[in-house]
């Protein structure tokens, strides 16, 4: 028997932060290893998908908007500037800044990240009904909307 198949305590079972936090890990596991196989990680994928949806943007924009410390994103920026997925120019109106941009290279992989992880979540919630796995993503962003709602609302929709 392994760890994950152990039988868990009630009061465990019972919690539902304890569930979805089981549940986010199951997840990033399952999606990690499908962005895995295209050299990037979960961090960087989010990063391509930032630049891809908003534009260029300067790092520390980046970083708040993804909740990542700005000395961790560095580290990520740089092997997706290696791969030449990003491009990093000096802002020109403040030179101790950068503006990052998503090169054509970052969206044609960030385009097959999508198709990667559009396979890896039904997957991921087999045997649940669509309409469920709706349900729970809708009732998971409801709890988080209620906790920073501006970062979870939908785009062009009023604040």
């Amino acid at each position: 028997m392994t760890v994950s198949d152990a039988l868990l305590p009630a009061a465990l079972r019972h919690r539902t932060s304890f569930v979805l936090a089981r549940l986010a890990a199951l997840s990033r596991t399952h999606c990690a290893e499908r962005l895995a196989t295209l050299g990037l990680n979960q961090h960087q994928h989010a990063i391509l998908c930032c630049l891809d949806e908003f534009g260029p943007a300067i790092q520390r924009d980046v970083a708040t908007r993804l909740g990542l410390d700005s000395g961790d994103l560095v580290s990520f920026l740089d092997r997706l500037q290696a791969a030449e997925l990003i491009r990093r120019d000096r802002d020109p109106r403040d030179r101790r800044r950068q503006i990052l941009t998503i090169t054509q290279v970052g969206q044609r992989l960030l385009r097959q990240a999508e198709t990667l992880l559009d396979e890896a979540e039904p997957e991921l919630f087999a045997g649940l009904p669509a309409a469920e796995v709706e349900q729970l993503r809708a009732l998971a962003t409801g709890v988080l909307m209620r906790h920073a709602a501006q970062a979870w609302r939908q785009q062009g929709a009023p604040a």
